[in-house]
């Protein structure tokens, strides 16, 4: 069978952009695959119309439902004729796809060879949380990862660089690394040993990516890790108002004249208003209401998957025109787990309760 795709699409393309895909066969009916390296993830049968050709359309969704449910950001795929044992492929086509919640005005090579994968180039971090940064590289490019530190020594603005030589020795590959404000301090502690050191801001690079991070002397109220529009962890940090509701629900019955309780049902609640915001840090935030896994951050967990799942079941942006009036966003959440959380290391409202000191006398 000889099969033509009539439609053109780059080897590296945002899932946002794949278009829908014609063929033209010699015969009436073709099966085609859609394989993610060596596993068939997707077949269909197509029968072509009057002119010859068939119409291969809302691929984009199939790729992009992949790769949240392995949570991959970038990966190689090949749109293929079934196989008949013993005879050739009649057509195979490789592409690699990047996932994007968010169409870009711009081809996938370009943007990954500039830009982090984030919508964020300047963000607030305190020295107790953190962030993931996370970048595609390809095959021979020079990922040597810089970073750049602002801080106060003994009265004196100082800067420090430092870096870490790497080349990418694959063909494509997603990077994700570990930035903290407390590991930052702590490389300057070092090389200013004895000396009082007061960390303002650090910049973190590779190639031609760069975020900024500005230090911020208050703890973020609340903390969330989520899997951003790129299909990557991000830190969501923000001060604000946390206020929790408890709802219990209970049926009740008559049993030998008694009244009893059956099917208890506890619903917490959180609700987050947030702190004034920018217009850019606000439309950065709705990226955590449409979110496919969002994780409440707990310092001492040894991994991410040992966080626990939060849904965001309500949320709202105000924006307003109003030089006077900054932009803030509200949202609800609640535990995926049915059964109410309650940790010593869980400090939204109640770290003081946990950790504070005993103090006998009433003030």
């Amino acid at each position: 069978m000889e099969i033509i795709l009539g439609t053109w699409f780059d080897d590296i393309i945002f899932t946002s952009a794949f278009p829908d895909l014609t063929f033209g066969i010699d015969q009436d009916y073709v099966d085609l695959e859609l394989w993610d390296n060596e596993q068939a993830i997707f077949a269909v049968g197509l029968y072509c119309d009057i002119s010859g050709q068939v119409t291969l359309s809302s691929l984009s969704q199939i790729l992009e439902q992949y790769m949240i449910e392995h949570e991959l950001s970038v990966a190689s795929f090949s749109i293929r004729s079934r196989q008949v044992e013993g005879l050739p492929l009649d057509f195979r086509r490789d592409f690699t796809a990047v996932y994007t919640a968010y169409y870009i005005d711009d081809n996938a090579s370009n943007f990954i060879e500039n830009s982090f994968l984030t919508t964020q180039s300047v963000k607030t971090i305190s020295f107790g949380s953190e962030d993931y940064v996370s970048f595609i590289s390809r095959k021979g490019e020079d990922i040597t990862r810089r970073f750049h530190a602002v801080f106060r020594c003994d009265g004196e603005i100082k800067t420090f660089d430092w870096w870490i030589d790497e080349i990418e020795d694959e063909d494509v590959k997603a990077h994700s690394t570990h930035i903290s404000a407390n590991n930052i301090l702590s490389k300057l502690d070092k090389e200013y040993a004895g000396l009082e050191i007061r960390l303002l801001s650090f910049s973190y690079s590779v190639g031609k990516r760069v975020i900024v991070y500005y230090i911020s002397e208050r703890m973020e109220s609340c903390r969330m890790l989520f899997l951003n529009a790129f299909n990557v962890y991000e830190m969501f940090a923000m001060q604000g108002v946390t206020t929790v509701k408890t709802k219990v629900e209970r049926d009740l019955a008559v049993i030998n004249r008694r009244s009893v309780f059956y099917d208890r049902t506890i619903e917490k609640i959180y609700e987050f208003q947030s702190a004034a915001l920018s217009a850019p840090a606000k439309d950065w935030v709705e990226q955590l209401f449409f979110s496919a896994r969002v994780k409440l951050y707990i310092p001492d967990s040894d991994s991410i998957n040992e966080m626990p799942d939060v849904l965001i079941t309500e949320s709202s942006c105000e924006v307003k025109d109003s030089n006077s009036e900054l932009n803030r966003v509200k949202f609800a959440w609640q535990f995926a787990d049915i059964y109410p959380w309650v940790s010593p290391s869980f400090g939204t409202l109640s770290m003081g309760i946990f950790t504070g000191q005993f103090d006998f006398q009433f003030k």
